[in-house]
């Protein structure tokens, strides 16, 4: 199997967007794998709305993958395919199906992790970033899915704002 197009890195500011599954370069295994566990839905007479805004007939849920061990160490191994040449000292999840895949990913390469919530709490410390991070870390960005990037980015800028603090 070739890995090679299944994700994108993109660098952004000392942080790294991997932009994973559902992509125009996705790799054939793993879209047959996201069709037999049902997790591609078409809905062309009633669109649905992604966060970005944008409607689409298309939905791709891969939430699902976590219920297929098989299926999601196929997509894990894409993940650490494409990371092995990267140097960075930390993953972070986007809230919340980034965070499954953080998590599996940041356990095969023995690497801390963070994860991003979508927006501050409201309750308990406030945070928006859990999980320690320190200033002058290498980020890699984990995040499922994407449509425009504007949620990987809203997590890179929350990062670079915790970084500046630091």
């Amino acid at each position: 199997m070739n890995f090679n197009k299944l994700n994108v890195i993109i660098p952004y500011n000392n942080v790294f967007i991997l932009i994973n599954i559902c992509l125009i370069w996705m790799e054939r295994d793993i879209a047959k794998i996201l069709l037999d566990v049902n997790a591609v839905t078409l809905r062309p007479k009633e669109p649905f709305t992604y966060t970005s805004g944008i409607r689409s007939p298309i939905y791709c849920d891969n939430r699902l993958l976590m219920s297929y061990p098989e299926q999601r160490e196929v997509v894990l191994k894409a993940f650490l395919e494409k990371l092995k040449d990267k140097k960075f000292d930390l993953l972070a999840g986007t809230a919340t199906a980034g965070i499954p895949w953080c998590s599996w990913i940041a356990k095969e390469l023995n690497k801390p992790m963070i994860y991003v919530r979508d927006k501050t709490k409201e309750h308990g410390k406030g945070n928006a970033i859990e999980g320690k991070i320190e200033k002058g870390q290498r980020v890699v960005v984990i995040e499922d899915l994407i449509s425009t990037g504007g949620s990987s980015v809203s997590v890179v800028e929350e990062i670079r704002g915790r970084l500046k603090e630091l």
